[in-house]
């Protein structure tokens, strides 16, 4: 099993990217960077943490991920 820092990563990298991309479409269309920043960091939490809980429910029980056998040195 992976160490918490390592999922501590990867929850902080998927939710800063899911933030940046979320604000950037919001502010595409339109709205403000101050009225479009608490509504995309709440989705960004809320998908990151359901990413990381099922990548990690899915480590706890031994399946791999082809994605990760792919680019993480064995």
């Amino acid at each position: 099993m992976k160490k918490f820092s390592r999922w501590a990563a990867q929850f902080l990298l998927a939710a800063g990217s899911m933030f940046a991309l979320l604000v950037l479409v919001d502010m595409g269309k339109g709205t403000m960077f101050a009225d479009a920043w608490q509504s995309a960091l709440a989705w960004a939490v809320v998908s990151s943490a359901i990413f990381v809980g099922t990548r990690y429910f899915q480590a706890e029980r031994g399946k791999r991920c082809a994605v990760c056998e792919t680019f993480e040195p064995k």
